[in-house]
């Protein structure tokens, strides 16, 4: 079996765990908004998924660079299977609590650490560089359709399986890419390359990915990225309390602005898939930042879910182009024996930005600007909104915009000014 065909369906298996994973988190977060009319729960479940990786991620990296990544696929999928149907149980005999869903997704979360770096390096061994733009794009269709079937599947499945069965559905994806994984073998870096990582030692090992991206003046690129990271994390994940509050329900508004938002990343991703070899990686990213910017003040300002699903789809298409855009400038500059540990400080990094923007938006809204909005307070920001309902939440969606562009134009400046 070819090198690409055996990474396309390593995509594919992978897929199908996305996809049983997104159906599990939006049937706990809306039953969750829809309980405790809070948005804090729900991004804490966020923030608790993706802190081991902020805490650990670099070291984690040592173990991706050290062993068969098919070893590390492996022990990961069988990690976020047993959190899967740890939850189910929980919801089946009747145990289930927040502490409880917040224990599990944090132990998906050590899981994920490791699988996100080996997941990267496994695709820079099996793509050649001419292909890689057409690889990452094609990976980053993957998170978009889950999202996409996701919405459906769990309007036909929630009320005859419930969160049960939705949690159990979930288990045996990852079961099935386990047992794909067995069936292949995946091939391992070069034996001097090997023998180089094993070489190094102690503080070196957990610091050398860190000072590659220094040496080679990527340190500068890890932090913006970061930036845009705390800025678009939290500010998303109030879309579904954004929509829902300002309709009321959880009807067809709510399913068609996420298909939307799904879509637009998509289709973000296929222009990649179908273009591939950008001639100016960065340059492409920074500009599909601005125009990500522009749409989430035209999404703020937007009523009704016709027009903010138009916008959010707008908004959605550039996100997934700039990460498969990324993921090949990496893994065209980092050596082999090194992109375990580079990668896993990049998403050490952006999920360190990622954890504080869960924490900080929810209260944000929850205890700021929305209780603002409903007393009053401050007429002349929120006069403007129709619907004072979110319009807490449409404050920051708008505020979000204004920042992400004005820190990618001083990106663009500031790279301008290095290469002159």
């Amino acid at each position: 079996m070819s090198g690409l065909r055996i990474l396309y369906l390593l995509m594919g298996v992978q897929g199908l765990s996305l996809l049983g994973t997104r159906m599990t988190s939006m049937s706990i977060g809306i039953w969750l908004y829809h309980s405790t009319h809070q948005t804090t729960p729900i991004l804490w479940i966020s923030l608790f998924n993706e802190l081991p990786a902020m805490l650990a991620g670099s070291l984690a990296g040592i173990w991706v660079d050290r062993l068969p990544k098919r070893v590390v696929l492996l022990l990961s999928d069988a990690g976020q299977a047993v959190g899967s149907l740890l939850l189910m149980c929980s919801f089946w005999i009747g145990f289930f609590s927040l502490p409880l869903l917040y224990v599990v997704v944090f132990s998906q979360g050590i899981c994920a650490m490791f699988q996100a770096p080996a997941s990267q390096t496994v695709t820079a061994m099996l793509a050649s560089e001419e292909k890689r733009d057409r690889v990452n794009g094609i990976k980053e269709m993957v998170f978009p359709l889950a999202g996409i079937i996701a919405p459906a599947c769990v309007s036909l499945l929630y009320h005859p399986l419930g969160i049960t069965g939705i949690a159990l559905v979930d288990a045996c994806t990852f079961v099935a890419s386990a047992v794909f994984l067995l069936s292949v073998r995946l091939p391992d870096e070069s034996r001097k390359e090997l023998n180089e990582v094993q070489a190094a030692g102690g503080l070196r090992d957990v610091f050398e990915g860190i000072v590659f991206l220094f040496r080679h003046r990527l340190i500068g690129l890890a932090v913006y990225i970061g930036v845009i990271t705390f800025l678009l994390n939290g500010t998303l994940d109030m879309v579904v309390p954004y929509v829902s509050g300002s309709s009321g329900n959880i009807g067809w508004g709510v399913s068609f602005v996420l298909t939307c938002m799904n879509a637009g990343a998509f289709a973000g991703a296929l222009i990649v898939a179908l273009i591939s070899g950008f001639r100016n990686r960065i340059t492409t990213l920074m500009t599909g930042y601005l125009l990500t910017g522009l749409m989430f003040i035209a999404f703020g300002w937007a009523t009704g879910p016709i027009w903010r699903g138009v916008t959010l789809f707008v908004l959605m298409i550039p996100l997934p182009a700039t990460n498969a855009l990324l993921n090949s400038h990496f893994q065209s500059i980092v050596p082999p024996a090194l992109q375990g540990r580079v990668f896993a400080f990049l998403y050490q990094i952006n999920l360190a930005s990622a954890v504080v923007s869960f924490a900080v938006m929810g209260p944000l809204v929850d205890r700021i600007l929305q209780p603002a909005a409903e007393e009053g307070a401050h007429s002349w920001l929120f006069r403007y909104f129709s619907d004072q309902r979110v319009a807490g939440i449409a404050v920051l969606l708008i505020a979000t915009g204004i920042v992400i562009i004005a820190v990618t134009i001083t990106a663009m400046l500031l790279r301008r000014r290095m290469k002159s």
